[in-house]
């Protein structure tokens, strides 16, 4: 049993959500920050707490409820990257 402070966010995963979920898990195609974002979501919704998440995926508190509200607010798609702007450098 994992100890820690008991969260009150609670997630509730349909076997369609968390079979895409842990498929991300084994996959060498996609995205590893993706891959990272569905084994939070995984963790949280097997209860694990908040502190205990972070560490092990190796992000702050912070991040973990952003991508969790992301997550219920969106779904499987919420996870993925937004384009957005990214810096982009000329080698001459």
């Amino acid at each position: 049993m994992v100890r820690g402070r008991p969260t009150s966010l609670t997630i509730h995963l349909t076997p369609t959500e968390r079979q895409t979920l842990l498929a991300w898990q084994r996959s060498t195609t996609i995205p590893s920050g993706r891959a990272r974002r569905g084994r939070i979501i995984l963790l949280v919704a097997d209860g694990v707490p908040i502190a205990h998440v972070a560490a092990v995926v190796g992000i702050s508190r912070r991040f973990v409820y952003k991508w969790v509200q992301r997550f219920l607010e969106q779904g499987v798609e919420g996870l993925a990257d937004k384009p957005g702007i990214h810096l982009r450098r000329d080698i001459p």
